[in-house]
């Protein structure tokens, strides 16, 4: 797991903690605020997502050299 994607799982986890404080001040109330903070996570975790796609297919296997972009 590359820094970048350490930061964005940091992102992430600090971006959902607000959510939740701001869930439980507002009663159980979703506001636009919280969805646009939701909309800011969804973005992390595609960001998230798309690196781990770009490390899984640059992983080559080094007992056969071929590419295994899901096995560990």
């Amino acid at each position: 797991m590359t820094n970048s994607t350490m930061l964005l799982f940091a992102k992430k986890l600090q971006l959902e903690s607000k959510w939740n404080e701001m869930y439980l001040h507002n009663d159980g109330k979703i506001t636009t605020e919280m969805l646009q903070l939701g909309d800011e996570i969804k973005k992390v975790i595609r960001s998230i997502l798309k690196e781990q796609e770009e490390e899984a297919i640059n992983y080559t296997n080094s007992k056969d050299y071929e590419v295994h972009p899901f096995a560990g």
